[in-house]
């Protein structure tokens, strides 16, 4: 299997460092490394440009900051262009231990044969690099007969969602259910491809497989948190889980992100007025946000 290591970066240098060195220090090594820059405004194009690489490196830069989700679509795009049987996606805080991949690529194999089909993705355990416990960002989301592979004496089992913190996606399933949608720009981009992955084929959690995620507190995202300096980010989250949900025909998702935004947002006294006001408005663009699902294989 001919596996390429997708790393998006944007302004985050010293931790790019520490991620890149992650992955070029695999057992199982890269076949081909793809760093897609978002556009640094830091020091980070000159150090890609003059860097030793140890592997097959591809650096793209973008030409504007594209997110997260620009970011993974225009590297996976090269890495199937690069002819890659699968590709290894990550943020640029992300280091992966040193048995990562070779676990990810053990269990996809060893899954192909418990489940007749090879898994639509592998996804690996994401820990805080604080402490080395569960990060609370990157809870990935079972799915329905998780247990059937643990009974069977397995060390993985059956996933609907996860993030894109060290996840390992089959060529087989790029070809069947397209790129990530790079209009996503960021927040739920991840999500929305992973259940979209998963209603094709499911993925696999695979908890030997463990990377560290260098965020600088071990919480995840609450929407009561909203104020006006993370407002951006926010829009973008309630934006893309409205679209999710009816693209995917997922009422649940929809129904817990009602359920979430009443709780922590519209019955909040900390969240001021205009933006309650703000999070309905982007919620209500994502009943008509809709991008066109763009496939490899199709003519660019």
């Amino acid at each position: 299997m001919k596996i390429a290591a997708i790393v998006v970066t944007f302004n985050r240098l010293e931790l790019l460092k520490k991620a890149l060195a992650a992955v070029e220090d695999q057992r199982r090594s890269v076949d081909h490394l793809i760093i897609v820059d978002n556009a640094s405004t830091d020091d980070t194009a000159s150090y890609l440009a003059t860097r030793d690489y140890p592997l097959p490196t591809t650096v793209r830069t973008m030409k504007e900051n594209t997110g997260g989700a620009g970011g993974f679509f225009a590297g996976m795009r090269a890495a199937w262009d690069l002819g890659m049987d699968a590709m290894w996606i990550m943020d640029d805080d992300t280091a992966p231990r040193a048995e990562a991949l070779g676990e990810l690529e053990d269990a996809l194999v060893d899954a192909t044969d418990f489940y007749g089909a090879m898994p639509a993705y592998a996804s690996s355990l994401v820990v805080w690099a604080g402490d080395g416990q569960a990060c609370q960002m990157n809870f990935p989301t079972a799915k329905w007969g998780w247990v059937a592979p643990l009974a069977a004496g397995k060390s993985y089992t059956t996933l609907d969602c996860t993030s894109f913190v060290s996840c390992l996606v089959t060529r087989e399933a790029v070809e069947a259910c397209g790129l990530p949608y790079p209009e996503y720009f960021i927040w739920f981009d991840d999500a929305e491809y992973t259940y979209r992955l998963s209603k094709w084929r499911p993925g696999i959690f695979v908890p030997t497989s463990i990377a560290d995620h260098m965020m600088p507190a071990n919480s995840a995202a609450f929407w009561g948190e909203v104020n006006d300096k993370t407002l951006w980010k926010y829009a973008y989250g309630a934006r893309n889980q409205v679209a999710a949900s009816l693209s995917l025909r997922r009422l649940d998702v929809l129904a817990s992100f009602a359920q979430n935004l009443i709780a922590q947002v519209y019955l909040s006294r900390q969240v001021p007025a205009h933006l309650k006001w703000a999070l309905t408005k982007a919620a209500l663009r994502g009943l008509v946000f809709n991008p066109r699902r763009r496939y490899p294989t199709v003519e660019r």
